[in-house]
């Protein structure tokens, strides 16, 4: 068979194609990838009993965030965030270096993390703030810091913390996960150097018992300085459970109990049950401005003393959010936090937050 040279030209191309696409494929290192959310908010409430402000517009989060390898087995994460209200400006959230000590691919990954990260509890507090159903997790401004993710963040159990992280993560059959992860953090808190030479510690697994359901609990024990106590310790744990994600088409459902001691010598305990839950349709036009429409409810049940009565708190937030993408959202809730204590006013209005990330 002779080549003419306009077929000689296409099989030295279509040759060359095939040696130079797995090459061009392949990740190169170091490598960086930047996205980042922006969060405005708004809100009303008739709190004039608990607060000089009855209404405020500010930006919620407005993040920055650079993740990447340094090879294949080495990646990075930095998140600073600038927050309205914050007197500094500026503040660290997640700035954390892994080392994963198996290779790419394998079913079972063992992952060994540096640096500041959120401590393992709380499902709610874990799950990203890129699209909350709730706009909140605790109480947010405009109402008292009273609700589950409040205390149990006062009392060191939630939020950020510097130290490190042992992970396990393991693929189970029909697309399922599976994950242990074990840390040790100083307990001063996100961007704050230790004030003792006690360190706090935690626990969590999870594991997807079918394709859209998974369970969880946590255990953490946080240490702290009670007068002159720096041996004192608080600890907390939580069981929780989850169907679907935010923001997947259908029925998103999230509940979790969390009991813990509160910061005080003479270990107070609290206690927690909150359930979110939410309905995601898709719009049938893919070019209308509206991509999906999503009512939601949350309860939450808080109590910072369970041996003594009429001191809890409850906070119901029924939402409706609008799509205009999978990451642009516009929410509206009507909230109302209650009392149990005698004679307390409750707390009613409306808070709006329009979301995106990228």
């Amino acid at each position: 068979m002779r080549f003419t040279p306009v077929l000689r030209q296409a099989v030295v191309a279509a040759t060359l194609g095939i040696i130079v696409s797995p090459i061009m494929a392949q990740t190169t290192y170091p490598n960086v990838k930047v996205s980042g959310r922006l969060h405005t908010q708004a809100y009303y409430f008739a709190n004039k009993d608990y607060s000089p402000v009855q209404s405020d517009m500010f930006l919620r989060r407005a993040r920055i965030e650079a993740k990447g390898g340094i090879t294949d087995r080495i990646s990075y994460f930095i998140q600073p965030s600038f927050e309205g209200g914050k007197t500094s400006g500026v503040r660290l959230r997640d700035a954390w270096i892994d080392l994963s000590l198996t290779k790419p691919g394998q079913k079972t990954a063992f992952i060994l993390r540096t640096g500041q990260e959120k401590r393992p509890f709380s499902r709610y507090e874990l799950t990203s703030s890129n699209n909350l159903p709730s706009i909140e997790r605790g109480a947010g401004d405009g109402l008292v810091k009273s609700q589950g993710n409040n205390i149990f963040e006062k009392a060191g159990f939630v939020s950020h913390d510097v130290g490190a992280s042992v992970r396990v993560e393991s693929k189970l059959a029909d697309g399922r996960m599976a994950s242990v992860v074990a840390g040790v953090y100083t307990g001063a808190g996100e961007s704050t150097k230790d004030n003792n030479s006690a360190k706090s510690f935690g626990f969590r697994a999870s594991a997807d018992v079918v394709s859209k359901l998974s369970v969880g609990g946590s255990y953490f024990s946080h240490d702290g300085i009670v007068g002159t106590d720096s041996s004192y310790r608080n600890n907390a744990y939580g069981f929780d459970a989850q169907w679907n994600k935010p923001g997947e088409a259908g029925l998103f459902v999230l509940a979790e109990y969390l009991q813990g001691e509160n910061q005080a010598n003479n270990n107070i305990n609290m206690s927690d049950i909150q359930a979110v839950a939410a309905y995601h349709i898709r719009m049938k036009n893919p070019n209308a401005l509206l991509y999906a429409i999503e009512p939601a409810v949350r309860f939450d049940m808080a109590d910072p003393d369970t041996d003594v009565g009429n001191n809890g708190s409850r906070l119901f937030s029924a939402v409706l959010g609008f799509y205009f993408s999978s990451k642009a959202q516009w929410r509206f809730a009507y909230e109302n936090q209650s009392f149990q204590a005698s004679g307390a006013s409750s707390i009613s209005g409306v808070r709006t937050a329009f979301t995106v990330n990228f």
